[in-house]
């Protein structure tokens, strides 16, 4: 651990889960993103130039956004998962279908429908899948989440990591946890969104991030988010 920022109810650590997540209380529910071991970063859909052959033509060519890196080389392991599985009684675990084999089966699966349509075809994922004992039935949420074509957060510097899930989409699974979760953990903390959805919510977070880069951003956006809520109170 080489960094602490604490952001309101938001308290922010630098440095690995596995060493950082047993030394905090346990908390009412873990809402993450973890890495899929897919080694997307250098995929050409994410972060790197492809074509897009869709019906729906975002453009010629994707821009390049994100710098090559090794993020997601290796997926969860089942070494960070007997850690973060003792830190909550309720999980909710995004790419769970790429996890399958560390998380095992899941009482429930919560789909998130990117597209909202059919007969979008281009080179992005339709549906992404979260693993999940909140619940033991499928459940959806759709909420486009195109490149530019959004139902939320519109504007140019939105997306800040090439896997960063929309806010809306992290109240959503804060709203299906129990209600009395009041704690909540995101041990793979990216550019923040769940923290950021923690802090529009009024829940007490703790997340956890090894890179500087996206640690740094994770903080700047969960202050933003605090400065809104004051703006308008």
């Amino acid at each position: 651990m080489s960094r602490i920022e604490t952001i309101g109810n938001c308290t922010l650590y630098l440095g690995d889960c596995r060493e950082i997540l047993p030394l905090l209380a346990r908390v009412d529910l873990v809402l993450t993103d973890p890495p899929y071991g897919i080694d997307i970063a250098k995929a050409a859909t994410v972060g790197a130039t492809g074509r897009n052959n869709g019906r729906h033509k975002l453009g010629a060519r994707f821009v390049t956004e994100y710098a090559v890196s090794d993020w997601d080389k290796k997926g969860l392991s089942a070494e960070q998962w007997a850690v973060i599985s003792q830190v909550a009684p309720h999980w909710i675990v995004w790419g769970g279908n790429h996890l399958a084999d560390v998380l095992g089966k899941s009482a429930g699966v919560l789909a998130w429908d990117k597209k909202c349509q059919n007969g979008w075809d281009d080179t992005f994922s339709e549906i992404e899948f979260a693993w999940t004992n909140v619940m033991t039935r499928a459940k959806c949420f759709r909420h486009l989440w195109a490149g530019a074509i959004r139902a939320s957060e519109q504007g140019a510097n939105v997306r800040q990591h090439p896997t960063q899930k929309p806010i809306a989409l992290m109240e959503w699974c804060l709203d299906l946890a129990p209600k009395t979760t009041l704690t909540v953990s995101d041990p793979f903390l990216g550019s923040g969104t769940t923290g950021v959805a923690c802090a529009n919510m009024g829940k007490t977070f703790y997340g956890i991030e090894r890179e500087p880069k996206y640690f740094d951003i994770a903080c700047k956006r969960i202050e933003q988010a605090y400065a809104q809520q004051r703006l308008f109170a």
